[in-house]
């Protein structure tokens, strides 16, 4: 058994095709397998995989939406663990999966660093090291950067009903209430742009995000109480002042120097009392 399956989901995306399919196919590590699942596109993708030697399994057929997409994938996968790296992202080096290899320990979700890149600037995201509920509940895990055990999606396929957020579904259900798993990776795995259909729809991610809410917690407002140790809750604040400094970055000098020292003093006192 190979120990990762690595899949590229595409549709109509010639151009970031070819950002994706060299830095899988240049990895130093060899125990994978690639399997590549293409919407029937009518730009080129098909051709352009077509010529490409190191794919070890690719479709072409028309699909019910990306969940329907990867779902398929899962099915075709043979690897210990799938990672899914769609078209247009790509691994942020050619040592990234032989990196993050050494760290799977048998984890059912092991999820590494992320550089996000958002026109000219580069950030990066870095996974909790302990899972929290807080941390479920306003975020995801990035998909480029997580290897997931492959036994766990077949058994627990996405929703594909949801268009946007079926991965963070599945994620929370099987966190929170079948108990599964998780490690944080110390290694940089990939390179995920904002461009992507997830990072231009915020608000049906919220819509969708709602309604899973809803539904796993029966329509409840007050959701689980659960207590944060210093540790999480000092590494919960120093991610959200990443975030909002990444986000003053882009503002005029003036309201970008205020920014930054509003948030740097509220993250100070918020640090102190902890």
């Amino acid at each position: 058994m190979k120990k990762i399956t690595v899949i590229t989901i595409n549709y109509n995306n010639l151009q970031g095709l070819r950002r994706t399919i060299p830095s899988v196919l240049s990895q130093s590590y060899d125990n994978f397998e690639y399997v590549v699942v293409d919407g029937g596109s009518t730009d080129g993708s098909k051709e352009y995989i077509e010529k490409q030697q190191g794919i070890d399994l690719w479709v072409s057929e028309k699909d019910n939406g990306i969940y329907n997409a990867m779902n398929k994938a899962v099915g075709l996968a043979h690897g210990e663990y799938c990672i899914f790296m769609n078209s247009g992202d790509h691994f942020f080096s050619a040592l990234s999966l032989e990196n993050a290899a050494r760290e799977l320990d048998g984890s059912d979700y092991c999820t590494g660093q992320t550089a996000v890149v958002e026109e000219e600037y580069i950030s990066l995201c870095t996974p909790p090291k302990t899972m929290t509920f807080y941390f479920v509940k306003g975020t995801s895990l990035q998909h480029q950067s997580t290897f997931i055990k492959t036994q766990l999606l077949k058994s627990h396929p996405y929703n594909e009903d949801l268009k946007i957020v079926a991965d963070w579904e599945h994620f929370l259900k099987c966190w929170y209430f079948d108990k599964c798993s998780y490690k944080a990776l110390q290694t940089i795995v990939a390179a995920y742009y904002l461009d992507g259909f997830s990072a231009q729809n915020e608000n049906l991610m919220k819509e969708e995000r709602k309604r899973v809410i809803d539904s796993l917690f029966n329509g409840k407002k007050k959701l689980p109480h659960i207590v944060e140790t210093k540790e999480e809750k000092r590494e919960r604040l120093t991610d959200n002042l990443r975030f909002k400094l990444r986000k003053a970055m882009k503002k005029e000098p003036l309201s970008r120097d205020w920014k930054v020292l509003r948030n740097g003093f509220k993250f100070f006192f918020k640090d102190l009392f902890i």
